[in-house]
């Protein structure tokens, strides 16, 4: 399964949580890679119903006496139309989010927005790697 959808920018939220160790430890054991500390925001043509996917998802944890939400996670392989370069990398959506469900943060070992020069408006595509559509 592929979607398309444009670059846009986020809060600046991401790169707080994808750096807490729970959540590296977490993303490191399920999709076998410590994320680049921020995320990739995408906004898709039309809304994704993650849990039609079969995202693997993770419990919610305490860390320095305060309560973080866990996560649902698709694995992906995110590229532009400019060349065929394909980075590995997982969409994810906490328990608790302000975004819409036509937004998706995607997470990579690297900064996708250097490695596949992105920019604001520019378009991705987004293989989903597996999934159970229910």
């Amino acid at each position: 399964m592929e979607v398309i959808g444009k670059v846009v920018s986020g809060r600046g939220e991401g790169r707080y949580y994808v750096s807490l160790p729970p959540y590296k430890r977490r993303f490191k054991k399920i999709l076998g890679f410590i994320p680049y500390p921020g995320t990739l925001n995408v906004k898709l043509d039309e809304a994704l119903d993650i849990d039609k996917l079969n995202p693997i998802e993770t419990d919610d944890f305490i860390y320095n006496d305060k309560k973080y939400f866990g996560v649902k996670i698709i694995p992906v392989k995110i590229s532009t139309f400019k060349h065929d370069l394909e980075i590995e990398g997982a969409i994810i959506v906490p328990k608790k989010t302000y975004h819409p469900n036509n937004i998706v943060e995607i997470i990579s070992p690297v900064k996708l927005r250097d490695i596949l020069s992105l920019n604001d408006g520019d378009w991705v595509k987004i293989k989903i790697k597996y999934s159970c559509v229910r």
